[in-house]
This record gives structure tokens, C-alpha cells and sequence, in this order.
């Protein structure tokens, strides 16, 4: 459910002025103005009317939950809760069903879907209608600043205006995205995000790093005892890079391709290993304090991991970057020293690979409320124990720290056309 997000033009701009320098105050005041035409003309109807449909949805619900539990049908009453819970939470439904959706959700959805649609339909006309005056009102500015010799802030602006053009994908709920860099992103269930299906891999790293001159360039060495990949080295996930270089890497792919890009939440990343539904995140909670799940597993529950489960500490390190400080799992043979090629495994059931083992990956979070360390999940190819590989399991370091493995993926936040 899309309705509390705003546009992807004020997204913009809000994220512009964050992370940015300030923009010339001229800009700061066209982009407040537009905001609040936008919130006024566009968001607020498309909020209303998608209140007004859940509203009537969740009554029909309730019915045909009523219904179903009066005919003893059980799979066709949790099935209904389920969606109850949606709706009220304000999480997307499903985009499509299955064999296993009961008739009479169908129905329902096929309702939804459709009256939602219309909204949709109603909010990106009523956008669209909204653009021309704005960008004409954009290129005067520029114009201005121009004449006054102020070639920096025009050509802001200027890039300003054109990332509005490019903002409107990805635009729809549930879809699936491939940006510029060839990042694959999947809808997850529980959150209102994408999810990139693979860890960020050397060479998406390595298109940052040459556009931008400051990068650290630690993450260039990809040697661990001795050891260095010597096959497909590109498709790696790259490693010694920090929370902080995870954070600019993140900024640069935003203002790049006119999107928001992050790193997951915490409780995003619980989703998307398949473990958020029973974490109870209230107001307080951290990842250090949320109750955790001890014995799920992102494959299971069998221990060791089956065979081509994941890239941990195994026989291939110790033969090839032993150390003398580390274990390993006997018997268990991944084929890689140390990292993989991102993909190298099967993907879990929403298709993202690599959710356990490779590298422990970055989260947005302070670990808890102390606030000196970020969160981290996932383990890695040093990991060797059944406690570092648990689903819930949480690692976490100073925002500054590079190890040989940590890494990060990223999430795109999905916005309305």
C-alpha cells in the first residue's frame, strides 16, 4: 500500500537537501513550494481515496473471515487474516495469487486491485499535470542564476531538473528492477522496499569509485592470507568497505540515477531472510534488544548446512587462506577460499542469494541505543559456527571499520508514479 509515501519528485528533493550541500535558497524555496502543491493536489486525494478503499475492504474481509470460520474452513480464515493484517499495517498484498489463494479472496483482490489501480491511475495524471509549470519555473531559474555569473548553482539546478525526468521508475508496487549498474531488485513481502538480489558486487563498487575521487581504497584488495580470487573477480561482492562508504556509495547511486537507494533496516533484512513476521519490533526495540529466533537457519534447520548452501569457513579456506586463529566446518566444501561470486548458491524462495555466509552485510541501524555500532547480518565466508549463521543472528561494528569480510547490499524505496 502506497498511500503514506509522497512523490517521487519530493522524495527527490527531500533527499537532495539532506544529503547534499544546501541548493541555492531560490531552489530551496521553488522546491517547497512544489511540495506543498504536490502534498495538497496529489498525495493527500490519492491518500484519502486509498484510506477510503482499505476501509471498505477490510469490512469485506471481516465477512468473508466471518464466513469462512462459520464453515469450519481454516486454510481460508488465516489466509484472510493474513491480508487483514496487511491492510492494517499498510503493507502491499500480494501482486498475484496462487493455487492456494481461496476463491473467495480472489474475489476480493481482483476488486482491490482493480479500484486501487484507478487511484493510481488518478495520482500520476494528477503529477503529470503538475510537472510542466514547475520544470518551466526550474529553467527560469537556471536562466537567472546563469546571468548572474552563478554557473555552479545553475548547473545544480539544472541537474536537479533533469533527475525529476528520470525519477519516475521504478514507479509500480511489487515489480521488479534492473537500474544502470545491472542490480536486480525483487519486491519483499513485510516491507516497502526492493531488494537487490545480490550483494554489491566489485565492479558496481568499482563504477562508484571511478566517478568519484575521494573513495578509500582499501576495497581495491580483495587478498585475504595470502590467498586472492583469481576467476570472475568483477562479480564478487566488494569488501573492506565501511558503513560510511557503504552510506556514500548509496548517495551517489541515488543522485545517479534520480532514486533513493539505502541499506536495508534491520528489520527489513528480517524479511528478507524470512524471520520478520515473529520478531515484535514496538517503539524502543533495537537489534540488539529484539527477541531472536535461535534455531531457524536461512535454509532451515538442519546443521551442518546442506552442501551448496552458502560460502562459510570451510575445507577451501583452510587449504588455501588458512589462519591460524580461525575454525572450520569438517566435511563442508564450498569450493572458496574466501569470497564468492555473488549468485555462486541457490536463492531463498524470494529469490535473494547469499543471505547467509559471503560477507556480513551493512544494515542502516545503530545496534542499539548507545549508538556507537551498526548493525551487520548474514555471516560470511569466515563464519564457521551455527550461531553466526542463524537467521536472527545480528554482528555489529564501528561505522568506520573495513574487514576483508564485510560488505553491503542496497534497497531502492519504491515510489508512486
Amino acid at each position: 500500500m502506497q498511500g503514506s509515501r509522497l512523490l517521487p519528485a519530493v522524495l527527490f528533493v527531500v533527499f537532495l537537501t539532506a544529503v547534499y550541500a544546501a541548493p541555492p535558497p531560490e531552489l530551496a524555496a521553488l522546491q517547497q513550494q512544489y511540495a506543498f502543491v504536490v502534498a495538497e493536489r496529489v498525495t493527500s486525494p490519492y491518500n484519502t481515496g486509498i484510506e477510503a478503499l482499505s476501509s471498505k475492504f477490510l469490512i469485506a474481509l471481516t465477512n468473508a473471515g466471518d464466513e469462512a470460520k462459520k464453515a469450519g474452513n481454516l486454510p481460508e480464515a488465516l489466509a484472510i487474516d493474513e491480508d487483514k493484517k496487511l491492510i492494517a499495517s499498510k503493507q502491499p498484498l500480494p501482486e498475484k495469487d496462487d493455487e492456494k489463494t481461496p476463491a473467495s479472496l480472489m474475489k476480493l483482490h481482483a476488486v482491490y486491485r482493480l479500484e486501487s489501480a484507478k487511484l493510481a491511475q488518478q495520482r500520476t495524471a494528477a503529477h503529470a499535470a503538475l510537472l510542466p509549470a514547475y520544470t518551466a519555473k526550474l529553467k527560469e531559474l537556471e536562466s537567472t542564476l546563469l546571468k548572474g555569473d552563478r554557473l555552479a548553482e545553475a548547473k545544480e539546478v539544472m541537474q536537479y531538473r533533469e533527475g525529476l525526468g528520470a525519477a519516475p521508475t521504478p514507479s509500480v508496487t511489487g515489480k521488479e528492477f534492473v537500474n544502470s549498474l545491472g542490480m536486480k531488485f525483487v519486491p519483499v513481502k513485510g516491507t516497502t522496499v526492493l531488494f537487490c538480489i545480490h550483494e554489491t558486487r566489485f565492479k558496481d563498487y568499482d563504477a562508484y569509485a571511478a566517478e568519484v575521487s575521494s573513495v578509500n581504497d582499501s576495497w581495491k584488495d580483495q587478498s585475504v592470507n595470502g590467498y586472492t580470487p583469481a576467476e570472475n573477480t568483477e562479480e564478487h561482492p566488494v569488501v573492506r568497505v565501511s558503513w560510511e562508504d557503504a552510506q556514500a556509495f548509496c548517495s551517489w547511486l541515488s543522485k545517479k540515477e534520480g532514486k533513493t537507494y539505502r541499506l536495508p533496516t534491520d528489520q527489513e533484512w528480517s524479511y528478507a531472510v524470512g524471520i520478520g513476521r515473529e520478531e515484535k519490533w514496538k517503539q524502543g526495540t533495537t537489534p540488539a534488544t529484539v527477541v531472536k529466533n535461535q534455531t531457524d537457519l536461512p535454509w532451515g534447520s538442519k546443521w551442518p548446512p546442506p552442501k551448496g548452501e552458502g560460502n562459510f569457513s570451510d575445507q577451501s579456506r583452510k587449504t588455501k587462506a588458512p589462519n591460524s586463529e580461525a575454525t572450520y566446518l569438517d566435511g563442508y566444501d564450498d569450493g572458496f577460499p574466501t569470497t564468492a561470486p555473488v549468485m555462486s548458491f541457490k536463492p531463498n524462495k524470494l529469490g535473494l542469494y547469499d543471505l547467509s555466509g559471503n560477507v556480513w552485510e551493512w544494515c542502516e541501524d545503530w545496534y542499539d541505543n548507545i549508538q556507537k555500532d551498526r548493525a551487520l547480518r548474514g555471516g560470511s565466508w569466515s563464519s564457521p559456527n551455527q550461531g553466526d549463521l542463524l537467521s536472527s543472528n545480528r554482528l555489529h561494528n564501528t561505522p568506520d571499520l573495513r574487514f576483508a569480510d564485510r560488505g553491503f547490499r542496497v534497497v531502492l524505496e519504491q515510489k508512486a508514479p
